[in-house]
């Protein structure tokens, strides 16, 4: 009879952290803080990219198969990139949704992401093209 009783509460429980649940992450690893890359973009290859305060920065993780992307904002709501794909042989989508997450800091904080070349791109220059949902606002970024 216990058991039975417990089961509704379950459920509640599961279905609240489901809906609190932010976007699913489109990219294959993130984490906190800057790219750790072999070089930057745009520019000269580097060590690491430009420390751009607040701006999105694109640089190669592993030429020519992996990239990153590193966005700003609150540590404890981070954006999520929700979707890639290829737009043309030379042209890489992103849509960053915001994080689910409340309430969140107000500090600004690096969050990086990783991904590989999605099928149908790869020819370089490569143009990244970030599309945020909020204010549906677009960022163009190029990896040489």
């Amino acid at each position: 009879m216990r058991r039975r009783a417990a089961a509704p509460a379950a459920l509640a429980v599961v279905l609240l952290l489901v809906g609190c649940a932010g976007p699913p992450d489109a990219a294959d690893r993130s984490y906190r803080g800057m790219l750790s890359t072999s070089a930057a973009a745009p520019g000269a290859p580097s060590a690491a990219p430009p420390q751009t305060l607040g701006q999105p920065v694109v640089a190669w993780v592993d030429r020519p198969r992996r990239f990153g992307i590193t966005l700003w904002g609150s540590s404890s709501c981070p954006a999520i990139p929700s979707r890639i794909e290829a737009a043309a042989p030379d042209r890489v989508s992103i849509r960053i949704e915001p994080s689910a997450g409340n309430p969140c800091t107000a500090d600004l904080a690096p969050t990086s992401h990783e991904f590989g070349i999605p099928p149908g791109a790869g020819t370089l220059p490569l143009t990244i093209t970030l599309v945020y949902a909020q204010g549906e606002r677009t960022r163009t970024l190029v990896l040489e």
